[in-house]
């Protein structure tokens, strides 16, 4: 989108360049054509006339009524009869025409014979390519930049597309190295048990306590393609419906509250003690609440400080998901959107997919709303969230959200 929008920049600082450079050049040539070509066209062909009498509208109008006198001169030729008599009576209309807007220079063309008057409309039909000249330049010159900024335009794309393509190739093989993982640790303890070949009630259920923790991890990531496809195909639609903000960012706490006290995690939740309505899928966002909250659980250290902090200004809501966790460097910050994107600490100690964020943004998106990632300094222009290192932000701008009264 943004290649896009720098073309559309760029082109038409360039069309206006060239605009500017096509009017001085045609102003120029105006000015020596009727210091040049005008007075030689009043001197040789209206000689009756003066020389103020024609100017370079009147050289136009001369050109216009020597070529129809022409073509109506052919066209008796070839059609004699009354449509002939009919062209001829035109032509004499013509001549009067002429003789009316152009005065002596008028009654001179009257006058003129058939070749002075291929002669005179040579010398102006040449007049006329020199003035379009310029313009045939200018467009020759303005497509070849085009066809060169698209050109570029469609190399980024490949490579994009490129890019895209080896980050999903990395993603399968390592999707695929995470279920082969778990899989066979399932296999292999679920014969062990079948077999009998374990007898300790204790590592019995230390084998379960395996089993569940692998499956719920394969069920984890196949979730997660599921999800990826299913949002990002044609058909998916959103359910709207009237949403309290306020309760549902609680709801998302209350669910994760559990894994935030196993990982020692300080929460600081400032949510306001009201209802405020959105329309919104509440499954959908519910989803990309937990995500960001679980990823701030997973991938800080223990003791690591979270805030959900909801706040409003105007018909804005801003919906900030911080922490003073570790620090997320210029190259992740700048990908961390893209589908299939992870850095290769999260895939060694924390089996990401990359999937994640680039859902939460497809859902975020299609309801109308936008979130970023703001990390320290500029997290310092919220109050409410500057004594956080990063954090993530959805904003909500919706003019018609209806705020009740304190519940």
């Amino acid at each position: 989108m943004d290649k896009l929008k720098e073309l559309r920049i760029s082109l038409i600082r360039k069309f206006l360049r060239t605009v500017f450079v096509v009017s001085v050049v045609e102003y120029f040539l105006i000015t020596l054509l009727s210091h040049t070509v005008q007075p030689f066209v009043i001197h040789f062909f209206f000689n009756d006339a003066e020389p103020g009498s024609l100017g370079m509208m009147g050289v136009l109008v001369v050109a216009i009524i020597v070529l129809a006198t022409l073509i109506s001169e052919l066209i008796m030729i070839i059609i004699p009869g009354r449509l002939g008599a009919l062209i001829s009576n035109i032509s004499v209309s013509m001549d009067k025409i002429s003789a009316l807007v152009l005065g002596d220079a008028g009654l001179s063309l009257t006058k003129m014979g058939k070749i002075r008057s291929l002669e005179l409309f040579a010398v102006i039909l040449a007049s006329l390519v020199i003035l379009i000249i310029p313009f045939l330049i200018a467009a020759v010159y303005f497509a070849g930049i085009i066809i060169k900024d698209f050109k570029q335009i469609e190399k980024a794309d490949k490579e994009k597309q490129r890019e895209y393509e080896r980050k999903r190739n990395r993603m399968l093989s390592d999707i695929a190295h995470d279920l082969r993982t778990p899989m066979t640790t399932v296999s292999g303890y679920a014969r062990a048990l079948s077999d009998g070949l374990i007898k300790d009630d204790e590592t019995q259920k230390k084998y379960l306590d395996t089993i569940r923790a692998k499956t719920a991890r394969m069920n984890e990531l196949i979730n997660f393609l599921f999800d990826y496809v299913k949002t990002d195909s044609e058909g998916f639609e959103l359910h709207k419906e009237k949403t309290d903000i306020c309760e549902l960012a609680r709801e998302c706490v209350v669910v994760l509250y559990s894994d935030m006290e196993e990982k020692e995690i300080e929460t600081d939740v400032d949510i306001p003690d009201e209802i405020i309505e959105i329309e919104a899928d509440k499954l959908q966002l519910s989803r990309v609440i937990t995500n960001l909250i679980n990823n701030a659980i997973k991938h800080n250290d223990k003791g690591t400080r979270i805030g959900i902090i909801l706040e409003r200004d105007y018909n804005s809501l801003r919906l900030m998901i911080a922490d003073n966790g570790k620090k997320i460097d210029d190259d992740m910050a700048e990908h961390i959107f893209e589908p299939f994107y992870m850095g290769d600490e999260s895939r060694n100690s924390r089996g990401g997919t990359g999937l994640g964020l680039s859902i939460a943004e497809r859902i975020i998106s299609l309801h109308g709303f936008k979130i970023k990632l703001i990390r320290s300094p500029f997290i310092k222009k919220y109050p409410k969230a500057e004594s956080y290192e990063k954090m993530f932000m959805i904003t909500m701008d919706i003019p018609d959200a209806k705020e009740l009264t304190p519940t």
